[in-house]
């Protein structure tokens, strides 16, 4: 549940100057950060687990 948490709280503080940015095509790069958070945050979180269960 912490991890969801902090994955929640990650991801907004990287989208939310986006959202009130007045960058014309946002979408591409929401998509993009939204893309990059999650695949290096949840790799991560596997990485330790595999670290601590040795």
């Amino acid at each position: 549940m912490k991890n969801t948490l902090r994955y929640f709280i990650i991801l907004a503080a990287l989208l939310i100057p986006f959202t009130i940015s007045t960058i014309k095509d946002k979408f591409p790069i929401m998509v993009g950060v939204t893309l990059g958070v999650t695949l290096a945050y949840w790799g991560m979180v596997l990485i330790f687990r595999k670290k601590r269960a040795n």
